[in-house]
């Protein structure tokens, strides 16, 4: 189940001044560095966690739809399914809105199918659903703890730019991770 980046967010969770009046460092001498670590720390966060922190826009993509009618969709938090298309031997099909309901406010957010959804069709990457996913668009609107963990990770990396202190081989502080422990999707 391939989920791509469509559109970035157009900001990061945690924005250079944030980050810099954390680290306490003046100047801009640093200023690359702390960028290319607030950039990566988010990413860690986003793909242990299965989220998307500030609005962006993915395609997921499927080689059937699923035979119980449901496909969960794997990023949180979902703000719209902007599109479902399928592809038939005519070409790729937009599905009619009216043919499927969503219910975004779960973890997972599902599509359910509804009579007369399309003929049931595999192969590779058949079903494409395209996405907006994220707290918001603003730095403000990603929950203060998620910011946190990034702040946590981005002074935990500037401090120990080798690669950390080699403790079980992570290179997350414990305090980040117990936080993000809460924000994990569990799976059954």
């Amino acid at each position: 189940m391939p989920l791509t980046l469509v559109t970035p967010p157009s900001v990061p969770p945690v924005t250079l001044d944030m980050a810099k009046a954390y680290l306490k460092v003046d100047g801009t001498d640093e200023d690359a560095l702390i960028e290319a670590l607030i950039a990566a720390a988010t990413s860690r966060i986003e793909f242990e966690c299965d989220l998307a922190l500030i609005t962006q826009q993915w395609g997921l993509y499927r080689d059937r739809w699923p035979g119980c009618g449901i496909l969960e969709i794997p990023l949180h938090p979902v703000q719209a399914v902007e599109e479902i298309r399928i592809l038939t031997p005519e070409g790729l099909v937009t599905v009619d809105p009216a043919l499927y309901e969503t219910d975004l406010s779960g973890r997972p957010a599902r599509v359910r199918a509804l009579p007369g959804f399309l003929e049931e069709r595999e192969g590779l990457n058949v079903v494409e659903l395209q996405i907006r996913a994220g707290f918001g668009d603003a730095p403000e609107n990603v929950p203060a703890d998620l910011r946190q963990v990034i702040l946590l990770v981005v002074a935990y990396w500037f401090e120990n730019r080798e690669g950390g202190d080699g403790r079980n081989g992570d290179d997350l502080p414990v305090g980040a991770r117990r936080m993000m422990a809460s924000w994990r999707r569990v799976r059954l």
